[in-house]
């Protein structure tokens, strides 16, 4: 696994905030509407910057605004970047989107060949039931389903295959990956229609809940519409970016008294990057021989 040392640290954090750069004028070319959230949200509202030891970049977006940034991005060349989705890279395990830079590389699982340039991370913000309980039915749902497609993106030995079966606990993931053996295509493109059968349910706006759905907080991701409101500006590392207007109660929310720094043993990103080349683009293959995978 790769550490994003000190001495590059300035570099990564200058290519990711150009691509956030592109994002923002992406959207104001094309009137839509985005919000910094995670950590990210705390150091525009924080340090008027990135958080000094994190290493990537968090927006969310509303489901209309979402998926018409997936077809612009469709039609539209972006020159040095591209928008990699599930649908358009290969063994992409995330239902979310990456705009990503062109030139550059990331394998973020060791046992994934799934590789994209330095990115930043795009999340849908969807609808979800107005009762609560089925509300966190939905979300518990969509991520056994995101944990099965993470499954068979997945390329195990043989060894690790047969691992599996010494786990009563994975066992579901032994049949998971058995089914992705004999047609993962086809099964991939099962998982995404029912992540999406759940996403669009209940469409942005028609409940007074919203989710986002692959998030990684869990129940936490459900939060009243409410607190997704007219943007505000902070600046954000010579960029201005927005907020939701009811950010401070988002923040509080997943984080509490986000204001307050971290003990400094708690300093520290928790990223995952199992390989990275800042300098040119590699296919999986050559990656995955590189780390001895191939």
């Amino acid at each position: 696994m790769q550490e994003i040392t000190p001495d590059l640290q300035p570099r990564w954090n200058a290519i990711i905030l150009d691509i956030l750069k592109k994002f923002i004028a992406l959207c104001e070319e094309h009137h839509l509407t985005y919000y910094c959230c995670g950590g990210t949200a705390i150091g525009a509202v924080r340090h008027h910057g990135m958080i000094p030891w994190d290493d990537d970049i968090d927006v969310f977006m509303a489901r209309p605004d979402y998926d018409r940034l997936l077809q612009i991005c469709e039609q539209q060349d972006l020159g040095d970047y591209e928008l990699c989705t599930p649908r358009n890279t290969d063994n992409y395990f995330m239902y979310f989107s990456k705009l990503c830079k062109k030139g550059t590389t990331i394998l973020e699982r060791r046992d994934t060949p799934c590789v994209f340039g330095l990115f930043v991370d795009i999340f849908p913000l969807d609808g979800t039931a107005e009762d609560m309980e089925e509300a966190l039915q939905l979300k518990r749902r969509f991520t056994k389903i995101q944990n099965r497609l993470a499954a068979i993106s997945a390329h195990n030995t043989f060894g690790e295959y047969l691992s599996l079966l010494f786990d009563p606990h994975e066992w579901g993931r032994f049949c998971h990956k058995t089914r992705g053996f004999l047609g993962r295509g086809s099964y991939r493109r099962k998982l995404l229609r029912m992540m999406d059968d759940i996403a669009y349910r209940h469409p942005f706006g028609s409940t007074s809940h919203v989710v986002v759905y692959p998030g990684i907080y869990g129940d936490k991701e459900i939060y009243p519409l409410a607190w997704v409101s007219t943007p505000v500006k902070f600046p954000f590392e010579g960029l201005e970016v927005c907020l939701s207007g009811g950010y401070d109660h988002y923040l509080r929310h997943f984080f509490g008294d986000y204001m307050q720094l971290p003990p400094v043993e708690k300093r520290e990103s928790t990223h995952y990057k199992e390989y990275f080349n800042m300098d040119e683009a590699e296919t999986a293959e050559e990656v995955m021989r590189k780390i001895g995978r191939g």
